[in-house]
């Protein structure tokens, strides 16, 4: 999978129920913009024109726009975006700072 999202240019992860993939965390982690559903924890990390797409899920037609835009960005803007992703998922979901927030709790 890391092989996969490391020769693409967007990862496309639409789905109809999820909570938040990890996947998707992968993928900004590794600089590529996402383009996936407004459902559950998603919007926490996907924001619309910055990070990747959110699109309604189960609407295709939406999904089939949202790609499309992203095939006409430029190498500039997709590297911009997956760079703004991949702070906001270090910000979010760092494992180190993670353990060490959780350590602590169990401490007290």
């Amino acid at each position: 999978m890391l092989e996969l999202i490391g020769a693409s240019t967007v990862v496309v992860q639409p789905s109809l129920m999820e909570g938040l993939p990890v996947v998707i965390m992968e993928a900004m982690a590794r600089h590529r913009p996402v383009i996936s559903t407004f459902i559950a924890g998603i919007p926490e990390l996907v924001l619309p024109g910055q990070t990747g797409w959110l699109v309604p899920a189960g609407e295709v037609d939406s999904l089939a726009r949202a790609m499309a835009h992203a095939v006409r960005l430029s190498p500039e803007d997709l590297r911009q975006m997956g760079r703004h992703g991949a702070v906001r998922v270090a910000e979010r979901h760092d494992i180190d700072r993670i353990a060490t927030d959780l350590a602590r709790l169990f401490a007290t």
